[in-house]
């Protein structure tokens, strides 16, 4: 009774709370009371929170020793293990979690990942080959079998693979630079035909994308009409700003984001530019992010997701559950008693300022790139906290930035001197780009006549 009361405590608040939920955690471990799947929520806690990764191996070992079956310790130990390269152990941890939760198919994306990432390509290729005839994972498995083969020079497959992409469109994962590649395919197999009417359809669904519309005018003279945006572009001399964004290796709790960002932007920055960092990405560095197959979507979130319609992370019952993960039961209720009440009165968005800001940051898959596309991101911690800390780190200005170009920026953490005002507006359109440009930095730069 002891072990199940401490675990049901810490799982409760262990992602707003973590420091209060990893202190009961060791305090029923000292007293020889902390049980396996708690056990497991401790090592995710140690490496998450601290990085300590010999420690972390350690607890997570004991969890499975205990028979863990909540995924957490095998998720830890996996991590830890590709971490140092350990490919074959790490695969056998995953493969051994995959075969005890068979109904969890997410594991089918995570296994696959750890194939790709240990160089076991065509292993990785069998069992996203499997994963393709699941309904909830073909777009993602479509995903990597076109990059993969396309990586790899086989450029038949990769139309094959990107041609089933595409047609899932205009739907989360397919981006721009889909319709950019499999129209350079079918073109570089002679059949101009396919890749102009793949461009047109990309330009006319990604307005803002311009080497789609740059590749109609070149290859057959043609221009797409535009269609303007929800919120406008930023006229940068209008505003007295440059915007410049930036690229960076892939963000993730194992690259430390003060290191990452300055060799990014080493040779680019200047004196007094402020350094925006996408909030995905901040929350991202912080470990903030749990796969799908340990979340555990209850009655509540089931219930309220099927109110949320079919657009926004919410809508699904592993984003909503992230927001009572992130806010608690009671402030995600009375924030969709509210957001009720509000739709009734024609005044949408009260779900959100009742259920609190780390409601309105979850990213779930559909915002979420490879390999993160089949996890939960949630909200920065302490996002002011991380500004200064970065600010100091890379001696200069940095803001945490929510961005989205249909609906504008939103400055959720920044470091002493930052304009929060003037920087939403330079960032209204999201320069940094809504899909896949992996740039989640944006150099922001005023400009004196």
């Amino acid at each position: 009774m002891i072990q199940n009361a401490s675990y049901r405590r810490a799982r409760e608040v262990w992602l707003r709370r973590p420091e209060r939920a990893r202190a009961a955690l060791e305090a029923a471990s000292r007293a020889g009371t902390l049980g396996a799947a708690a056990t497991g929520l401790l090592s995710w806690l140690i490496l998450v929170g601290d990085g300590d990764e010999k420690s972390a191996e350690s607890v997570a070992r004991n969890a499975l020793s205990l028979g863990d079956d909540t995924g957490f310790a095998a998720a830890v130990l996996a991590d830890v293990l590709l971490r140092r390269a350990e490919y074959d152990s790490a695969l056998a941890v995953l493969e051994a979690a995959r075969s005890q939760r068979r109904a969890i198919s997410w594991y089918d994306l995570t296994y696959g990942d750890a194939l790709v990432e240990a160089g076991r390509i065509q292993e990785a290729e069998l069992v996203l080959d499997e994963a393709v005839r699941q309904p909830h994972l073909r777009r993602h498995a479509l995903k990597r079998l076109s990059r993969l083969a396309l990586d790899r020079g086989d450029l038949v497959r990769a139309r094959s693979f990107f041609e089933d992409l595409v047609a899932l469109a205009p739907d989360y994962l397919v981006y721009a630079s889909d319709y950019e590649i499999l129209g350079d395919l079918q073109l570089g197999a002679g059949d101009a035909s396919a890749a102009e009417a793949t461009w047109r359809k990309g330009a006319m669904i990604y307005p803002r994308r311009l080497p789609l519309a740059a590749r109609l005018l070149e290859h057959f003279a043609r221009t797409v009409p535009s269609q303007a945006p929800r919120i406008p572009a930023v006229k940068e001399a209008d505003l007295g700003v440059r915007r410049i964004p930036v690229r960076t290796r892939f963000i993730t709790a194992r690259v430390g984001l003060a290191e990452t960002i300055e060799e990014a932007i080493v040779g680019l920055r200047r004196p007094g530019d402020v350094i925006a960092l996408s909030e995905s990405a901040a929350a991202a560095g912080q470990g903030r992010v749990l796969p799908l197959e340990l979340m555990q979507p209850g009655r509540l979130a089931r219930l309220l997701c099927s109110y949320v319609g079919q657009a926004g992370p919410l809508h699904s019952p592993s984003g909503m559950q992230g927001a009572i993960m992130a806010c608690g039961r009671s402030r995600v209720i009375a924030g969709a008693i509210a957001g009720g009440i509000g739709r009734i009165g024609g005044r949408p968005g009260w779900f959100y300022r009742v259920a609190g800001p780390q409601a309105a940051m979850i990213d779930d898959v559909a915002g979420c790139l490879p390999p993160y596309d089949h996890h939960v991101i949630f909200g920065p911690r302490d996002p002011d906290g991380l500004a200064r800390q970065l600010a100091a780190a890379l001696n200069g200005k940095v803001a945490i930035v929510d961005a989205n170009h249909s609906s504008g920026a939103w400055v959720v953490g920044a470091s002493y001197g930052v304009d929060r005002e003037w920087l939403c507006r330079a960032l209204a359109d999201n320069p940094a780009g809504n899909e896949d440009e992996q740039t989640p930095v944006v150099l922001v730069r005023k400009i004196t006549a």
